[in-house]
């Protein structure tokens, strides 16, 4: 046997040694979800007309969460079946990414009521899926100047959803400070909050844009917001 034909054989022996044990029975199918409990896991998924119980997931992410209806693929191994994850149709929400945005530009607004600054935003767009739940981070800059008033000088940002839903407010990142006497300095720091959306704040499955907007506590003085973010996260 020449050397060619030796390191042939020998890659051979090799290649065949390497292979793991275990059955060669391996189908893949899709499936539906028919139940599934989000504490424990739980499970049914119709597959090819049956409807087959408890099946093992593989798991990844923040949270793993099906609901009826979604579409999963399936590996069936031996007798062993495991969910291997979502299946979705690109354009149809396939890509559920993390979005961020930011603008750092330093505005002010003198509105009692939330609106736009003259840079508006920051504002994204994010891909929903069926399970209807994310993690909404805002943050910001928050400023405001000193006053004779007895109140609670200060100001609020929020942020609010439209597209696929339509939240109009979603918490709040605020700045007060209780001005008694004459002059006070006034106030600034950077604030932030995370809140988790879900169905029972409204949050539908599909496009959603979250945009920020502001309000000041008093028309006059009025509050400055810069270092302005905020973070979606589908799960």
């Amino acid at each position: 046997m020449d050397a060619l034909a030796y390191a042939v054989a020998m890659a051979a022996a090799n290649a065949a040694a390497a292979t793991p044990p275990g059955g060669s029975d391996i189908a893949h199918y899709t499936g539906q979800i028919l139940s599934w409990d989000e504490l424990t896991g739980l499970n049914s998924v119709l597959v090819n007309g049956a409807t087959v119980s408890n099946l093992r997931v593989i798991r990844g992410g923040i949270g793993l969460a099906y609901q009826p209806g979604d579409t999963v693929l399936i590996e069936k191994r031996m007798s062993q079946w495991y969910i291997l994850g979502n299946v979705g149709a690109p354009g149809a929400g396939a890509a559920n990414q993390i979005g961020s945005a930011e603008v750092t530009t330093s505005e002010t607004t003198g509105s009692t009521t939330y609106t736009d600054l003259a840079t508006p935003g920051p504002s994204l767009t994010v891909n929903i899926g069926s399970s209807r739940r994310c993690l909404l981070m805002v943050g910001a800059r928050i400023s405001c100047a000193g006053t004779a008033s007895n109140a609670y000088i200060g100001g609020s940002a929020t942020a609010n959803v439209t597209g696929a839903s339509n939240i109009p407010i979603v918490g709040t990142v605020s700045l007060g400070v209780l001005a008694q006497t004459s002059p006070v300095a006034g106030g600034v720091g950077t604030f932030t909050r995370n809140f988790v959306l879900t169905a029972a704040n409204g949050l539908n499955q599909g496009a959603n844009t979250f945009t920020m907007q502001y309000r000041s506590n008093f028309a006059s003085p009025v509050c400055g917001f810069s270092e302005r973010n905020i973070t979606v996260i589908p799960f």
